[in-house]
């Protein structure tokens, strides 16, 4: 009996064996990779120039996978219970990813809007439910200031002037006056949240009347 388990038990064990190669040398799919590939660090320290104080970031960079050069940066942090009356006026207070500084080595390839893509779902992940806002500046690039690329993204302010201002400048395909091109709070609206038809008013009538043929 002692002969016949144990040569039953070889061969399970060359099965398993056999099975186990066949897994590891199937033949590998090659996966795509993408345009624009973003690579993270994690937890670097900066000085923030609006608190004076040394803060956690997360600094994202660039590669364009195409032609094997780098495209850009973007700094991010999460700000935790958030009271600006110029981000998401409707919540008195919320978590929320702030894009301290975004840079992109050149302009029109979807560099920007793949950086701004990224940071919704950092936001995501970070606890803050996709809510994003930054600072629009003209101090790196006075010529073309960055406010028309925000707003084209569907990004906006607590300025109606300026929202109507920057939606004239798209649709007239005109350039931002220098006027208008001060520091300005933008942020990203979150999308209108679907009605729970279980709770709607419809729907508890309708089921009420159903209620009656029953």
């Amino acid at each position: 009996m002692a002969i016949i388990f144990f040569t039953r038990f070889i061969k399970n064990m060359n099965g398993l064996c056999a099975n186990k190669i066949s897994y590891y040398l199937r033949p590998f799919k090659p996966q795509k990779m993408p345009k624009h590939l973003i690579y993270s660090v994690k937890n670097v320290k900066m000085f923030d120039m609006t608190s004076r104080k040394i803060v956690t970031v997360n600094l994202h960079r660039m590669a364009d996978t195409e032609n094997g050069t780098y495209a850009g940066e973007m700094i991010t942090r999460p700000v935790r219970k958030l009271k600006w009356a110029e981000v998401y006026p409707d919540e008195k207070i919320c978590d929320a990813l702030k894009i301290e500084f975004l840079k992109t080595e050149e302009r029109g390839n979807g560099y920007g809007s793949d950086f701004l893509k990224f940071a919704e779902n950092e936001s995501k992940a970070q606890g803050c439910d996709g809510r994003v806002f930054l600072v629009a500046s003209r101090i790196y690039d006075p010529r073309h200031p960055c406010h028309i690329f925000y707003r084209k993204q569907g990004y906006t302010s607590t300025d109606n002037y300026i929202n109507y201002i920057l939606d004239k400048c798209i649709k007239n395909g005109s350039k931002l006056e220098p006027e208008y091109a001060d520091n300005l709070i933008m942020y990203k609206p979150l999308p209108a949240k679907q009605p729970d038809r279980e709770k709607s008013g419809l729907f508890v009538k309708i089921k009420n009347l159903f209620k009656r043929f029953i």
